[in-house]
């Protein structure tokens, strides 16, 4: 005859017969981890227990003389809960603090909640009999971030646990990485730094992250339940290993992917030699700095992880403002860090903010004889790239010019009720008609500054300069005077905007014939997991090259988020439109519109960068919903002059809405809206 109940002793003989929360238990006192005494109800036993209340006081009579708790805690073990897949957490009932007189109640109430839930199947259904534990602390914690993110999670508070999950009382939160030292886990949580370990050991052991229950009597810890964070794929769990592994443990870190990594996501090994040579010692970005006097140091704040384009911020910050830190704030925000080099950081602060924004027609001008000009036949590799620096001053000149315009617009017009693309579109019909076109080159490949990039080169001839009453509304309303003050500084803004997306057009040139030059003396595009002196010697090895773009293709299918920091950081940015207008239509990502997915549906892309490329699905969507990218995008440009609306800062694992819904985005608020 099978045992109504069962000892810790007796579990593994009867295994079909529990759920998934009564074996984590039984693994975990395996494993050698303290958890409360209990029994097993088996799922071949609870159709009786539930009818018969002879054989429930028979039980717990058992029980009771089994366990000798002064009270009890009586959960569900469903045999469909606290799965890989699906939790079921909280749908079953637990009853906890109970008294050896009430607990054949308790058990009832137990089945009784199961058998509706479950439709009158309890052969599904298990149930755990447990020591209860008057805590001083209870806790839940995630391993990682339920949203996928590699931090630990912590919730609790004072008390029983059961208040917490259920939603009673608002507990404590604590988010950490692994890396942190003990220290300041220490300083930030109630729990001694062995407990933090303990639920590292955890996910170790069940090679995936849990979500844990657990509690605290005075300094005893006691594991309560566990099971797998069910809203993180294995996928995803790779990539956070792979995090794990890859970034400093014992420095402070903030790496961010900005515009740069826009223009080139996922740069390949040449092409990643040609952006350090843009911020080289002797490079263009230094040489338009020092035509502005400004001291430009070499720090090499490029950063390759997986094959993802990152910028140590920290780093960056020193090439120019050397006495600030991002790594002194929390919020790893620019914060002065003491005096040594104040007197160039000052001289810096000093020159870039005279830097006038005026003479735009000569570099109009510059720009256009370039674009025009005809490449040079029969020209070497080392030639070429002498050319594409040069030329790179002038693309750098442009994109200092128009990052300055950009930022004096908003700090005139930030209590304005008017958003940065509406000023561009504004800005764009105050200047004469046909004023400041270029005609875009032809027979080009590619629109990034990947050398790799062989997309149908897209260029907006003409902006559509689409006629908006609401702005046109606040301009006239405005005095002469400020509509004086404020008109040219719109136009400048403009045609900076405008001149920045010529600059893309001369970068695409100067990497076609790069292209070319490689592809012509080597007939493979293996080329491009080259370096640069491997090109220039001529000293290329193919199977090398090949071992390259194999470790290349490893880190293909993640997508890394978009900030890496050595503690969590949370951003509070907002949705915001930087480019107007509404668009409705499904949610879709480029590897849907590849596949033909919804063929005759209006589309919203969703991505995770503004790149460039992007620019090939234009005719086939409404909006862009982007997690990351700027004003100064250039695909954001592109969108601004083709009338397209583009969201930014839209978090789509933060968000409810998901890839397949019906929503409405609008450019000009930032908002982004389900539909049914």
């Amino acid at each position: 005859m099978k045992n109504n109940f069962l000892q810790i002793n007796e579990l593994a003989d009867a295994q079909e017969f529990l759920g998934h929360k009564t074996l984590n238990l039984k693994k975990c006192l395996d494993w050698g981890f303290e958890v409360p005494k209990f029994v097993a109800l088996p799922a071949y036993a609870c159709r009786g227990l539930f009818i018969d209340q002879n054989l429930r006081d028979q039980v717990t009579k058992e029980i009771s003389t089994v366990l000798k708790s002064k009270n009890y805690a009586v959960r569900s073990s469903a045999l469909i809960e606290d799965g890989k897949k699906h939790s079921f957490a909280g749908q079953l009932l637990t009853k906890t603090d109970i008294k050896t007189e009430n607990l054949a109640e308790a058990i009832l109430e137990v089945l009784k909640q199961a058998d509706g839930y479950l439709k009158g199947d309890l052969e599904k259904f298990s149930i755990i009999v447990q020591e209860y534990i008057p805590a001083t602390v209870s806790g839940v914690t995630f391993t990682r971030n339920p949203n996928g993110g590699r931090e630990m999670v912590l919730e609790y508070g004072l008390g029983e646990g059961e208040k917490i999950v259920g939603g009673i009382i608002k507990p404590e939160r604590r988010e950490l990485y692994w890396n942190e030292t003990t220290d300041r886990q220490e300083a930030r949580l109630p729990v001694k730094p062995r407990v933090i370990e303990i639920f590292k050991e955890l996910e170790t052991k069940y090679s995936f992250p849990q979500d844990i229950e657990w509690c605290l009597k005075d300094e005893q810890f006691y594991l309560l339940q566990t099971r797998p964070i069910t809203t993180i794929s294995e996928e995803q769990y790779k990539k956070i290993l792979f995090l794990e592994e890859i970034l400093p443990t014992k420095t402070k870190f903030y790496f961010e992917k900005t515009e740069i990594s826009e223009m080139t996501p996922r740069p390949t090994p040449i092409t990643f030699n040609l952006l350090n040579l843009l911020y080289s010692e002797n490079g263009p970005i230094k040489k338009v700095y020092q035509k502005y006097r400004v001291a430009y140091q070499k720090t090499d704040f490029l950063k390759i992880i997986g094959n993802e384009l990152y910028v140590d911020k920290e780093r960056e910050i020193k090439s120019l403002l050397p006495t600030y830190s991002y790594l002194k704030n929390k919020n790893f925000s620019p914060k002065l860090n003491g005096f040594k080099n104040i007197f160039l950081t000052l001289k810096n602060f000093w020159f870039l903010n005279k830097i006038s924004t005026k003479n735009y027609q000569n570099l109009f001008e510059q720009l256009k004889n370039k674009i025009e000009q005809t490449p040079a036949k029969n020209s070497n590799l080392k030639m070429a790239l002498e050319n594409f620096l040069e030329d790179y001053e002038l693309i750098f000149e442009t994109n200092l010019m128009a990052g300055l315009a950009s930022k004096k617009i908003n700090f005139l017009l930030k209590n304005e009720p008017i958003n940065f693309s509406e000023t561009i579109n504004l800005g764009q019909r105050l200047i004469e008609a046909k004023k400041y076109t270029i005609e875009p080159p032809k027979n080009l490949i590619g629109n990034s500054l990947e050398i790799s990039d062989k997309t149908v080169f897209t260029a907006i001839r003409q902006p559509q300069n689409k006629t908006d009453k609401k702005t046109d509304q606040w301009f006239n309303e405005l005095s002469e005077y400020k509509k004086s003050a404020l008109k040219d500084k719109l136009v400048e803004a403009a045609v900076l905007n405008r001149f920045r997306e010529f600059g893309r057009w001369l970068v695409v040139k100067h990497l076609n014939i790069l292209r070319n030059i490689l592809l012509h003396s080597n007939n493979s595009e293996l080329v491009f997991f080259t370096n640069l002196n491997e090109a220039l010697e001529n000293k290329i090895d193919s199977d090398v090259c090949l071992k390259r773009k194999n470790e290349y293709l490893k880190y293909n299918n993640f997508n890394l988020p978009n900030y890496l920091t050595s503690s969590p950081l949370t951003i509070s940015a907002k949705t915001t439109g930087v480019s107007s207008g509404l668009a409705k239509g499904i949610l879709l990502t480029a590897q849907d519109l590849e596949n033909k997915k919804f063929p005759n549906e209006k589309i919203i892309l969703y991505t995770q960068t503004l790149s460039p490329d992007l620019t090939k699905y234009f005719d086939q969507i409404a909006g862009i919903l982007s997690d990351n990218g700027g004003l100064l995008s250039h695909l954001a440009i592109m969108a601004r002059e083709n009338n397209l609306p583009v969201i930014v800062n839209f978090s789509l694992e933060k968000s409810e809405i998901k890839i397949g819904d019906l929503i409405e985005i609008d450019g000009d608020g930032g908002g982004v809206n389900k539909l049914s």
